[in-house]
């Protein structure tokens, strides 16, 4: 704004293979992570690399170091605070699962979770949403042998991932192309394209927060001694949410 775009920049600099499918988000204050796939001559791998404001590009960063098979289609969403989860399908070498990483402000990327494991078929085409505080909704398609079915899992901060639910059970054909989106308290909503052994038509369903809101005190802190009469009592909790501290 005020400026215009600038001069584009090379953001990864391996070239031992191609790299594909770049996706990116951003917080509030303008940082922004990206991720996407690239070949490191034998197999595809997840990298990410993050923009700060003032300074640029960083060094990019592998997500996932599994080399049984190869990892596909990223995504990745930025929080307000610049935390970031990002989702991707990687091969067992027998079927394809979906795979989580998370970013944290200060500390970095932290180790990969597995947040399916349903085995009867390969999952595909993961799709994330951040709320405010960081808490993530997860969406992909995966085969149940017979047709592909939409699933999701949800992370919690300082919980973390859930176990996967079935979103439909309309059989009569298979469920493709999930999307989600998430708003400022949590609640979710899952679109998809689904057969109904005719024609495909787009199927939705919503997730409505049901997990206590996140709650960070400030003042006073933990183990504070005190003789005044009063004190005063700070924090942050999620949008829409209330505390109360002594009645009040």
């Amino acid at each position: 704004v005020g400026t215009g775009w600038g001069t584009a920049g090379l953001i990864e600099t391996d070239n031992a293979g191609y790299a594909y499918t770049p996706d990116v988000g951003i917080d509030a204050n303008g940082n922004a992570v990206a991720a996407w796939f690239q070949n490191d001559g034998t197999r595809e791998n997840i990298w990410s690399n993050r923009y700060v404001v003032g300074t640029g590009w960083g060094t990019a960063v592998l997500l996932e170091s599994d080399n049984a098979g190869a990892a596909l289609s990223p995504q990745v969403a930025v929080d307000k605070m610049g935390n970031a989860v990002a989702v991707w399908s990687q091969n067992d070498g027998t079927r394809n699962n979906i795979w989580s990483n998370r970013y944290v402000v200060g500390t970095g990327w932290g180790t990969p979770a597995l947040i399916e494991t349903d085995n009867v078929g390969g999952a595909y085409a993961p799709q994330v949403a951040v709320d405010e505080m960081g808490d993530a909704v997860a969406l992909w398609y995966q085969s149940d042998g017979s047709r592909q079915n939409i699933w999701a899992n949800r992370f919690i901060v300082g919980v973390g991932w859930g176990t996967p639910a079935l979103l439909e059970t309309d059989n009569a054909g298979s469920a493709l192309d999930p999307q989600v989106a998430v708003d400022g308290g949590g609640n979710a909503l899952g679109v998809w394209r689904q057969s109904d052994g005719i024609r495909d038509n787009i199927g939705a369903n919503r997730l409505v927060e049901d997990y206590p809101p996140a709650l960070s005190l400030v003042s006073p802190v933990n183990g504070l001694s005190t003789n005044q009469s009063s004190v005063w009592v700070g924090g942050v909790t999620e949008p829409g949410a209330t505390a109360a501290v002594n009645g009040i």
